[in-house]
């Protein structure tokens, strides 16, 4: 998957760390990253990165009831590199953990969740996706979706393995990581009816 490289940079050449990056989130600050100690603002989500999430949301918690050791986290910045004062916030994370809300309190995380979503909605978002993946598989990350509500594809990532990609028409399933989980690609871009 190529989608563009990263461009959204914040103006200056100042450059913040992991814990200068920290003070912003607790102050409020949402929908940024820090690149290389460079900050990247983004737009807010549209209302197509909400209905993925949305749609997400309802089986993500019915597996947390199956899997006991799955904490499943929203917009929660995780630590790509301290050294490299590197940060990204996707659209949904799931660790496992012996303690579930571990991650949930936290402003950002330095703990590798098994499986990172990234919802490839806006310009900005679609932006370096391919450097985002390689990041996140990188770091020790196991499994990368990247759910493109313009395309109406899923771009499924397993470290070691490469990528797949599916369409309206295939089942996006969550094994090896959440085992069971079965949803159909066009369902995650439909208006959820709860939601109206």
């Amino acid at each position: 998957m190529t989608i563009g490289s990263l461009s959204r940079v914040s103006a200056g050449n100042s450059r913040l760390t992991v814990a200068q990056f920290e003070e912003r989130l607790a102050d409020g600050d949402r929908w940024v990253e820090l690149i290389a100690g460079q900050l990247i603002r983004f737009d807010s989500p549209d209302e197509s990165h909400g209905d993925v999430v949305r749609n997400l949301s309802r089986p993500l918690a019915q597996m947390a009831k199956t899997l006991p050791d799955l904490s499943i986290c929203f917009e929660l910045p995780i630590v790509i590199s301290r050294e490299a004062a590197t940060i990204r916030c996707p659209a949904v994370s799931c660790f496992q953990s012996t303690n579930r809300f571990e991650e949930t309190e936290k402003l950002l995380t330095d703990s590798r969740p098994a499986l990172v979503i990234e919802v490839a909605s806006t310009n900005d978002r679609r932006e370096g996706m391919s450097d985002r993946v390689a990041s996140y598989l990188d770091a020790g990350v196991i499994g990368v979706w990247v759910i493109d509500p313009v395309t109406r594809h899923v771009h499924q990532f397993v470290a070691g393995r490469g990528g797949t990609m599916l369409r309206e028409k295939d089942v996006l399933k969550g094994a090896p990581l959440l085992p069971g989980l079965e949803i159909p690609v066009a369902d995650l871009f439909r208006q959820p009816k709860w939601a109206q």
